[in-house]
């Protein structure tokens, strides 16, 4: 054999090894992928930050699924979603009115402002309206949806409205005299309810001695025929007091209950019939011995 044919078929064979050896790991690296576990991988962000990357992927979005706002006031900022709530469909509107609640002089340091507090069912307009039976002096009253401040006002008279797209709402409404002024005023609520209630803190039980601030009286408008609910106390010392109700729609008296104690508290069911504007006064009937704070909570059908 000849040196140019022996060189032909050594390079012949080389070749044929370099396809072997080729096959061969291309065989195995075949059976080796056909067992393994998929992984995706994760390309960073634009902004090439592995924090960013991270707490984008560990915060809940945020979005505005609801709102509270009123019309002296800016929408609420978005908040986050909450848990699926049903929002009561067809919910009727309640009015209830606060008659002739004295309040304390922002300027007298052992006063405290009237609290009026009620809850809404349903997405709506609420209003809050302040008519003043007192010639003089100037009211401060704030409008609260939530903890939701919608505004202040000193007036003599005036209405706030609040709009919410919440299943539930909690209203808070706050009056005080501005100045030295200690006004009389009256604070119309107008609300969608299914089962209305309103509740009053810090007024007065202070007796027959003290008759602007003897008490509480509410107007409220019966949708239904039932009985409304009268929840009330006074502090430590007990009292005799009184219940009168008034059917101001047909000019005639309702129930009344005289002479009831001495107690520190009453819950008292009174029956109202539908459709009429009823006027409920509940009174300290001695002469009391000072300021005695007052929390009364009024429902009705």
């Amino acid at each position: 054999m000849s040196d140019q044919t022996l060189r032909r078929a050594v390079g012949v064979m080389g070749t044929l090894l370099v396809v072997i050896l080729a096959f061969t790991v291309v065989l195995m690296l075949s059976r080796g992928g056909s067992g393994g576990t998929a992984v995706a991988s994760v390309s960073p962000s634009p902004s090439g930050s592995r924090a960013a990357i991270e707490s984008a992927s560990a915060s809940p979005s945020v979005v505005p699924s609801a709102s509270l706002s009123a019309s002296l006031a800016p929408s609420a900022a978005p908040i986050a979603s909450p848990a699926p709530s049903r929002t009561p469909v067809g919910v009727p509107s309640a009015m209830v009115t606060v008659v002739g609640l004295q309040l304390d002089a922002a300027g007298d340091p052992a006063g405290e402002d009237r609290v009026i507090t009620f809850t809404s069912d349903g997405a709506g307009t609420m209003s809050a309206r302040l008519v003043s039976q007192t010639p003089k002096g100037t009211t401060h009253m704030c409008f609260r949806a939530g903890t939701k401040d919608l505004g202040c006002k000193d007036w003599a008279s005036g209405t706030f409205s609040g709009k919410t797209t919440l299943a539930h709402t909690n209203w808070r409404i706050t009056v005080r005299g501005k100045g030295i002024a200690t006004p009389v005023v009256d604070v119309t609520v107008i609300f969608q309810a299914v089962a209305p209630k309103v509740k009053v803190a810090n007024a007065r039980f202070n007796g027959t001695a003290e008759p602007g601030q003897n008490g509480i009286q509410f107007r409220f408008v019966a949708r239904t025929a039932g009985d409304a609910r009268l929840v009330a106390e006074w502090g430590g010392h007990p009292f005799l007091y009184e219940i009168d109700t008034f059917d101001e729609t047909t000019g005639t008296g309702g129930p009344s209950y005289p002479n009831q104690g001495p107690a520190t508290n009453v819950d008292k069911a009174i029956p109202v019939t539908a459709g009429d504007t009823w006027r409920l006064v509940l009174q300290n009937i001695e002469a009391g011995f000072g300021t005695t704070d007052l929390t009364a909570t009024l429902s009705w059908p």
